[in-house]
């Protein structure tokens, strides 16, 4: 960071206890909702965030155990599906890579949900430093949203949405994004 423009920001907000920012907006989906075809909703959206927040270098950027930045050229996604909690209500954590067709996306995540189901616990797999965060509250329609963080330091930006809810023709949906201001 001794060459970023953001390096005085960077030394400020890593000094604070809790450097993290988050915003929720309510995202106009009709068109998206429109063009489902029978596609699932949740991987549909998933696919689609994800795509988006990699376009974004500054959310690919980590703060790594020795306290340097890194930045990867592709994330992956670290989620909780939707549906995804065991009977006894337990919730799991699932991976997908982003860099797959749509299809194939669909059809791993699919795979990947019912892998974590049997395994039954929150099991993180693979380099946690590698993925986004997503979850998903579709029973809940809100209009803010906090994250738990394991550190100051944690650098994983957290991507959720709640309910859509239609009114007037138009149907929205509760985004929310959650940061580690320091990157």
């Amino acid at each position: 960071m001794t060459n970023d423009p953001r390096s005085g920001q960077f030394a400020y907000f890593r000094q604070m206890l809790f450097p993290f920012a988050g915003v929720t907006a309510e995202v106009d989906i009709t068109d998206f909702a429109a063009r489902r075809q029978g596609r699932p909703f949740f991987l549909s959206l998933l696919y689609a965030v994800t795509r988006a927040a990699n376009a974004v270098p500054q959310l690919r950027r980590r703060i790594l155990p020795d306290g340097s930045v890194g930045a990867r050229s592709m994330m992956n996604v670290f989620l909780t599906f939707d549906h995804q909690m065991k009977p006894d209500g337990v919730y799991v954590y699932c991976s997908v890579e982003e860099r797959l067709p749509y299809a194939e996306f669909v059809a791993l995540g699919r795979r990947r949900q019912r892998e974590v189901l049997q395994r039954g616990t929150l099991t993180e797999d693979g380099d946690p430093l590698s993925f986004f965060f997503v979850s998903s509250l579709p029973w809940l329609h809100y209009s803010q949203l906090e994250h738990p963080a394991v550190s100051a330091d944690d650098s994983n930006p957290r991507i959720s949405w709640g309910k859509a809810l239609t009114a007037g023709g138009r149907t929205t949906l509760p985004v929310s994004l959650y940061v580690n201001h320091a990157l």
